[in-house]
């Protein structure tokens, strides 16, 4: 009898092994399929489920071709996903890699600090974000998913930070960019042609200095949505900060997570760069669950900009936490990546093909949504 049951013991630890390192590989389909980008997100949860694996096999007795091969899928699955998150994994045990955005002080006058904030459109509870905004001090603050109610509560700050641009809705996408530095050449942008506002601005620093904003929030990957919406808002401001001369800096909880392709191709065409690899995975999603969680909000300086401060700050209600960057202005670069016309012309594809698809019935309810005032 034990030994049957050792058998079925073996056959279902390698049917999970198959399972994750399929999970593991399937993200590299070339698709806008929601099931298969959403894949991408839990990638450290997969690692820990294959690590728990590969031990249960190892410790297992009679080991046999069956579990050898759970134990390779589940090596295989660990390494793949080991190099992936390995940037923002590493920094929390050694000093490595270095990081991609240079540490760095500078004079007050050359100082940008950045709040991302998704408040949660149906979150209510308090006003403990207030009180944050107010503690952190920031100059630009990048409010997501605000409707009329959070109109109301968040206008206090236009006394510290009056200038900005709002386009407050009821559908999760509502905007509200408040800037204690002069703005110029501010518009509200539908990237793709849907109710899906962005913000982009020209902000005035002390010092005299430019520098270009752009802030977002697309749409993520769930049931009737695929990513060709997110994906073409990314790409679309990858293209403008490409053909910008200014100091630039783009935020938002962006619905994807640093180490998947899009967000490499933003990076590359638009010359951002991810201030996490070498520090750490600094998760800002979900603030109300213990095991699915990952980095979903960003801010992603320019060439120009150094980091003098990066930090999740505490819950207050919604399900993202707020991500406060301080960035620091330097002098131009010697060298500026090059990209490709092939690049481009791709990444004017993935516009194109990103235009009106976030128009489905039901496609306003984000990710994760918990009853009718969920979200994501």
């Amino acid at each position: 009898m034990s030994r049957i049951v050792w058998r079925m013991v073996r056959i279902a630890l390698l049917a999970v092994s198959v399972l994750g390192l399929a999970a593991t590989a399937i993200p590299l389909v070339p698709t806008d399929t929601w099931w298969i980008r959403f894949l991408d997100y839990p990638r450290l949860q997969v690692a820990i489920v294959m690590l728990a694996l590969l031990v249960a096999v190892l410790v297992a007795p009679g080991r046999t071709g069956t579990t050898w091969l759970a134990a390779a899928c589940s090596l295989v699955a660990i390494a793949w996903n080991a190099v992936l998150l390995g940037p923002y994994l590493a920094p929390m045990v050694a000093p490595w890699p270095t990081p991609e955005v240079e540490a760095g002080r500078c004079p007050a006058d050359r100082r940008l600090r950045v709040l991302s904030v998704n408040v949660q459109m149906g979150n209510h509870q308090d006003r403990r974000l207030l009180e944050m905004v107010r503690r952190v001090d920031p100059d630009i603050a990048w409010f997501q998913e605000t409707n009329a109610w959070w109109e109301a509560e968040l206008a206090p700050l236009s006394d510290t930070m009056p200038h900005g641009v709002a386009e407050t809705q009821d559908n999760y996408y509502g905007i509200h960019l408040f800037s204690r530095l002069p703005l110029e050449d501010v518009e509200v942008r539908y990237l793709t042609n849907s109710r899906n506002p962005s913000a982009f601005a020209t902000a005035t620093l002390p010092s005299g200095d430019k520098a270009r904003l752009y802030a977002i929030h697309p749409r993520p990957p769930q049931v009737g949505q695929s990513t060709a919406e997110r994906d073409g808002q990314m790409m679309a401001v990858a293209l403008e900060a490409h053909d910008d001369t200014l100091p630039h800096v783009v935020m938002g909880d962006m619905n994807s997570v640093p180490w998947e392709e899009i967000a490499a191709r933003l990076q590359h065409i638009g010359g951002f760069r991810d201030p996490r690899v070498g520090r750490g995975l600094f998760v800002t999603w979900n603030a109300n669950r213990t095991l699915l969680k990952w980095p979903l909000d960003h801010v992603l300086p320019g060439p120009r900009w150094t980091l003098a401060r990066l930090e999740v700050l505490p819950e207050f209600g919604s399900d993202h936490l707020p991500l406060l960057a301080e960035l620091c202005l330097g002098p131009e670069p010697s060298e500026r990546r090059t990209v490709t016309p092939a690049e481009l012309a791709a990444a004017r594809q993935t516009v194109e093909r990103g235009q009106g698809k976030a128009v489905q019935r039901g496609a306003s309810e984000p990710l994760g949504a918990e009853g009718p005032e969920g979200d994501d």
